[in-house]
């Protein structure tokens, strides 16, 4: 276990990124194009969901800007699991729904928006205020974060 975390440690040190915090209410998908029109990029949803611990997957939104050497990815903070209902209970036939964190320990976010070569933030954090349907973004330290290698994708 100790190696394991060493590696996602380095992997995170290497990696230089900027991450935002997006809180809104707007679907995805809504909040994807939201973002297009406010930053001039072109979010599109990949093929394959992040997935965290085989139970609950993340839809991943991704752009790559090839002319400024970046990539911005749109993920969700939380996912809901289907599971088999308890055994005993008022609906026992039922499937029980569980939510989970990308990053529990910000479970208040919405949304987060990473950003591999940074450039720029406080620009980016004005645009992001100005798009009508969130209610706030900010920037965060991925490095204080604990179960910041959920962010390795």
């Amino acid at each position: 276990m100790g190696a394991t975390l060493n590696i996602w440690e380095d992997l995170l040190q290497d990696t230089t990124f900027g991450l935002f915090a997006i809180h809104s209410q707007l679907e995805d998908y809504a909040l994807a194009y939201a973002l297009n029109q406010a930053c001039s990029i072109k979010l599109r949803r990949l093929r394959e969901d992040l997935e965290l611990d085989r139970q609950v997957n993340f839809p991943l939104f991704q752009y790559k800007d090839e002319a400024n050497q970046r990539e911005w990815t749109l993920v969700r903070n939380s996912g809901i699991s289907t599971g088999a209902g308890p055994a005993a209970g008022l609906f026992p036939d039922e499937p029980s729904h569980r939510r989970h964190y990308l990053i529990p320990e910000k479970k208040e976010v919405d949304y987060f928006l990473k950003l591999d070569g940074e450039d720029g933030e406080q620009k980016l954090v004005a645009r992001l205020l100005s798009v009508e349907k969130i209610i706030t973004a900010y920037r965060l330290e991925a490095s204080e974060l604990k179960s910041k290698q959920n962010l390795i994708f």
